[in-house]
């Protein structure tokens, strides 16, 4: 999913005309939209007015609006009801209208939002916990308890019923995010407002790059596009900031696995020099515990590629160990079939072999996969290995650049090669997020340029 698929626009408008021209524009720069109680009902109107053939007129602009969203629109009917009439009313839009998602919410019970669940069809049920427009003090009046601590358990009552996902603000992100028992539940995030954005009836608000990084999948963004002066350009903003949120969430998130650590560590060097200083910092991308977290990297490279406009390509190789199954997540993330590359330990240590272990057909183009790049002798051997196999490498992506030289040398000699970030960036965003100071990350970057 690339950043601006993470986009739901939401279309409060009072025609479909309106609808038609604003669909029609963002169609190609977001994700998916939004059909709220506003249009739906506008829709109903237009073809209720006493005029005949303006109805009818009407009717055929409704069905172009439809035809134009396809069926993975989100249907924000906000259900709540009885079981019986909201089982009935989900049946109608998963089921018949087979809509991408829909909502309920989880104020109705979980006997309410099973019915939506078992009338679902193929489409996504999401349960809205509390609305953003509450401030602390009417959340608590109308909810009978602060508004995280109810969103919390609406949540619970949404996974135990079978919902796909939640609808919550964005300042309860990090906390759903930190409870296990919520694992796979999407987190679809209203109320985004960038500082120079007004908040207008919005009150539990984070921009999209907080929000994103806070954990949400996809955002719900009306206004702030809609009502900007180029609705694409403006959507376009969003879809940048949302890409830095998950390059954010992606540090934070090996930060908090321990997986980029800060202390003083032996690394692959010190094998072959035992006396070389250790490092202050350990980079160790392999093995995740979390499937999420490799998707996230492969949505990452994706939205890397597309900006470096590399689109013409067959295969992807990861390089192993760390590198494979971040290929593979990539692959997946791009539509393209992963290969595998056989990497040994032998006498001279650990290398790759130009043995590649699935079907492949010579002469296409392949995407090398990796997590960090250093020097420049590791990503030269599984370039050579590659292209023994008759195929044409046309760009190597890792995560991380340890500005060691490896990426400015391959560069030099026509190699393109692209890094998500920048060590000396990724110790910044930690120096901001008070992880480590200013001289942890001098000390970091000596050491990198010693060595």
């Amino acid at each position: 999913m690339q950043a601006k698929d993470r986009i739901i626009v939401a279309v409060d408008v009072d025609h479909p005309d309106k609808a038609i021209e604003l669909v029609t524009k963002l169609g190609p720069k977001v994700g998916s939209f939004k059909i709220g109680l506003e249009l739906i009902t506008a829709m109903l109107a237009s073809v209720l007015v006493m005029d005949e053939q303006e109805a009818l007129a009407n009717a055929k602009r409704v069905r172009e609006l439809f035809q134009l969203l396809g069926r993975q629109f989100f249907y924000d009917g906000k259900f709540k009801d009885i079981p019986n009439t909201v089982g009935a009313v989900s049946k109608i839009v998963g089921k018949m209208i087979k809509v991408g998602m829909f909502n309920v919410h989880a104020s109705s019970g979980i006997k309410g939002m099973m019915a939506a669940v078992e009338n679902k069809g193929e489409s996504k049920v999401l349960a809205v916990t509390v609305l953003t427009s509450h401030e602390e003090n009417n959340a608590f009046l109308d909810y009978g308890a602060p508004s995280k601590a109810k969103v919390l358990q609406y949540a619970r009552n949404a996974k135990l019923a079978g919902c796909d996902g939640v609808i919550c603000s964005p300042q309860e992100l990090m906390l759903l995010d930190d409870q296990p028992e919520l694992a796979g539940l999407r987190k679809v995030t209203p109320g985004i407002r960038s500082s120079d954005d007004p908040a207008d009836d919005q009150k539990r608000t984070l921009s999209p790059r907080e929000a994103t990084a806070a954990g949400a999948t996809e955002l719900v963004i009306g206004r702030p596009i809609t009502k900007a002066a180029s609705p694409v350009e403006a959507a376009q903003k969003i879809a940048g900031e949302i890409a830095l949120g998950l390059v954010d969430r992606l540090h934070m998130s090996l930060f908090n696995l321990q997986k980029i650590k800060f202390g003083a560590f032996k690394l692959k060097l010190h094998e072959k020099h035992p006396d070389a200083p250790l490092s202050p910092i350990y980079l160790n991308i392999r093995e995740l515990p979390e499937d999420w977290l490799y998707a996230l990297m492969g949505d990452i490279l994706h939205d890397l590629v597309v900006r470096e406009g590399i689109g013409d390509f067959d295969y992807v190789i990861g390089i192993p160990k760390a590198g494979e199954p971040i290929g593979k997540a990539f692959a997946k993330a791009v539509g393209k079939p992963h290969l595998r590359i056989e990497k040994v330990e032998d006498e001279g240590g650990r290398r790759i072999t130009s043995t590649i272990l699935d079907p492949f057909e010579k002469g296409k183009k392949v995407v090398i996969i990796d997590d960090l790049v250093t020097k420049a002798d590791t990503k030269r051997e599984a370039i050579k290995s590659v292209e023994a196999n008759g195929l044409e490498v046309v760009a190597t992506i890792v995560l991380y650049d340890r500005e060691q030289g490896g990426l400015k040398e391959l560069n030099a000699e026509g190699r393109k090669v692209c890094a998500v970030a920048k060590l000396s960036e990724t110790m910044e965003f930690f120096v901001t997020k008070k992880k480590i100071d200013a001289a942890k990350k001098k000390e970091v970057m000596e050491y990198i340029a010693a060595n």
